[in-house]
């Protein structure tokens, strides 16, 4: 196929429109401005690349490379080989060994990686993660969620519910929400100096915090990424004891307003595991759904994810220390 990469610093937008074709899932992490953002966080090596095909710019992926494995991308859904190429299988098959010397300087030993696609690109791969989203292109809120979700977001108004968005002023009150709610859940919370640094660096795209509020007292957090007119609710955390007030309906509401009067086409409520009471919440916005395909290079032989031993130890730690510890941990759970 004659395959070749050329690390650039960013992608012109017509190019990219004509490379992903009719495609929509054109998706913040395919933003070349992340791989700055993961860097200054991690300390990860990372790039955007263009690929060619005999000299013919055919598709472009932005990578990592993080103790020696490449990855799309760390901590986010989506990522991936962008092409209008149907063989996208064979199109990794060579790419992958060109990224693994880019950054190893070196064509011997096993490649590792793990590849976030909306196909299935390899023999080992996790097909349990589903994004549920939401055609919003030319339509209004009305006509886009179902009157029983509207209906409790109007609850939540009257019970005294306002949302307020913002960027860096309202951080706090996202994280000490988002860091009960994942120690809550048995999980290790992501640094606060990533969201920091994705609000202070993020261009060519919207990221906001969106809070909901009950007498200034924060019940629920979300956290708002854009790029190409794909909207999607990133992170997103309640406080479960106030559920009965319906904050994350009058929460997904309200950006999926803030998406639309944005002329964005899609809005994504994030991945969820198949099955679970996230994606079954997530169904009765009549949502889409897209299966994200986890490829590895090799079988697992531990998911952290999954060890549900760690998650029952995790959620007995005192919240100051899981949220010192936490990012210790979540760096090598990407």
């Amino acid at each position: 196929m004659s395959y070749s990469i050329v690390p650039v610093e960013g992608i012109d937008v017509v190019q990219l429109l004509e490379l992903a074709g009719a495609d929509r899932f054109i998706t913040h992490a395919h933003n070349p401005c992340l791989v700055g953002i993961l860097k200054r966080t991690f300390g990860w090596e990372g790039n955007t690349f263009v690929i060619k095909q005999n000299d013919v710019t055919v598709g472009f992926i932005t990578c990592m490379c993080i103790n020696g494995r490449l990855v799309s991308m760390p901590h986010f859904s989506f990522g991936g080989i962008m092409t209008s190429l149907t063989d996208r299988k064979a199109m990794y098959s060579e790419v992958l060994p060109l990224l693994y010397h880019y950054y190893m300087n070196t064509r011997t030993g096993d490649i590792t990686f793990l590849m976030r696609d909306r196909d299935k690109i390899s023999d080992f791969t996790n097909d349990t993660k589903v994004i549920s989203w939401l055609d919003i292109h030319h339509r209004s809120v009305e006509n886009i969620i179902p009157g029983t979700q509207m209906s409790k977001a109007g609850k939540a108004i009257s019970s005294g519910l306002s949302v307020v968005n913002g960027g860096m002023e309202l951080l706090p009150d996202f994280y000490s929400v988002y860091s009960r709610n994942m120690l809550r859940l048995g999980s290790p919370v992501l640094p606060k100096k990533l969201f920091a640094n994705i609000l202070d660096g993020y261009t060519d795209g919207n990221a906001r915090i969106f809070c909901v509020y009950k007498e200034n007292k924060p019940l629920g957090g979300a956290f708002v990424m854009s790029y190409m007119g794909f909207f999607e609710n990133t992170w997103f955390s309640t406080l479960p004891e106030f559920n009965k007030l319906f904050p994350a309906q009058l929460l997904h509401v309200e950006m999926i307003r803030f998406a639309i009067q944005r002329q964005g086409h899609t809005y994504s409520f994030g991945r969820s595991s198949s099955g679970s009471g996230v994606h079954e919440f997530k169904r009765r916005w009549k949502t889409e759904e897209t299966t994200i395909f986890w490829n590895y290079d090799k079988p697992l032989k531990l998911d952290l994810r999954k060890a549900e031993f760690l998650t029952r130890l995790w959620r007995l730690l005192p919240l100051p220390f899981a949220n010192w510890f936490g990012p210790i941990v979540g760096k090598g759970i990407y």
